[in-house]
């Protein structure tokens, strides 16, 4: 790494963004190999004393040629921006990545690595789930793009599929594991009661991973391990679990039993039909579906690595409150 320029730019400082930088942070000769680009720098003065530069840069307002010049200042550039940003957003941060990687190639330096945020499922395989996800689909064409295009403008391109965050699985407005009121108990006092629903049936299977564990694997193949692993799609895993497996960790964990219920793919759609806009009930019925979102653990970076990585009971023990 060079002692004066950044060599990595970070996109974004949500969960995934912040969690990135901290696992980046203790492997960089210094901070300043780190610039993190966000709307307004002012916004995240608590992250200052780490010592990292900052790039005022909104990604929305910002014409693509000054966006591609911007990225092809570094040859590292990693997206963490969410799915909180609009349609199309992600084919203009992978254009505006091939535009800076030919830039960088005129200029006659080392390929741009570039990450998109494809830190989910698998969108080879979901596509944009029979017209169900448009965004799923706008991801999936991020890959056709990369891989029609990326050698030719000089980028390294390296999708990570994640699965979807651990949390998630235990939000309840996702409706998987969900406290719910339980009415009158003994002694004349309500409560509540936890129920864990399975979406499509109980041996359907969803691949989960901590946010913390993928910083810190996303880490890893910033910093080289993308040698030993391989590079192009690839796939982590803090643990791939099926719904009955997931209703007895509930149980254990709490300690009591748990209420079970099945969500079915037909009975999610006809919830579905009666309030075609929301976003919830989409993500229900591609997972009832059950079409790449899940994997084996056998073949993922974290276990190619050797990196311990955090399951579901574990996380349970030490997050979930009812």
């Amino acid at each position: 790494m060079s002692s004066t320029t950044p060599s990595i730019l970070l996109l974004g400082a949500g969960e995934l963004g912040t969690a990135i930088l901290h696992a980046l942070l203790p492997s960089l000769s210094t901070p300043s190999h780190l610039t993190l680009a966000v709307r307004d720098p002012s916004k995240y003065t608590a992250l200052t004393p780490h010592g990292i530069r900052f790039l005022p840069l909104d990604l929305l307002a910002t014409d693509p040629s000054t966006l591609a010049t911007h990225f092809s200042n570094f040859p590292v550039v990693i997206c963490a921006n969410g799915f909180g940003l609009p349609p199309g957003s992600q084919l203009l941060l992978a254009r505006a990545a091939l535009a800076a990687g030919r830039l960088r190639k005129e200029r006659g330096e080392v390929e741009l690595r570039f990450f998109p945020w494809q830190w989910g499922v698998d969108y080879d395989v979901t596509g944009d789930a029979g017209g169900l996800m448009p965004l799923f689909g706008e991801q999936a064409a991020v890959r056709g793009l990369l891989r029609a295009e990326a050698s030719e403008a000089g980028v390294e391109w390296t999708v990570v599929s994640t699965g979807i965050f651990m949390s998630f699985l235990f939000e309840g407005a996702f409706g998987v594991v969900e406290a719910v009121e339980s009415g009158d108990r003994e002694g004349g006092k309500g409560g509540k009661e936890v129920v864990v629903r399975a979406l499509g049936s109980w041996e359907n299977r969803v691949t989960v991973t901590t946010v913390g564990d993928i910083g810190r694997v996303a880490a890893r193949l910033v910093l080289g391990a993308e040698v030993e692993v391989g590079r192009g799609v690839l796939y982590v895993a803090g643990q791939t679990i099926s719904y009955g497996e997931l209703a007895e960790v509930v149980k254990r964990v709490l300690g009591t039993g748990v209420k079970r219920e099945v969500w079915s793919v037909g009975f999610l759609k006809g919830e579905l039909a009666m309030e075609p806009e929301s976003v919830m009930g989409k993500y229900r019925v591609v997972f009832a579906e059950g079409k790449g979102v899940s994997w084996g653990e056998e073949g993922t970076v974290n276990r190619k690595l050797g990196m311990e990585v955090t399951g579901v009971e574990t996380w349970a023990r030490e997050s979930y409150r009812v």
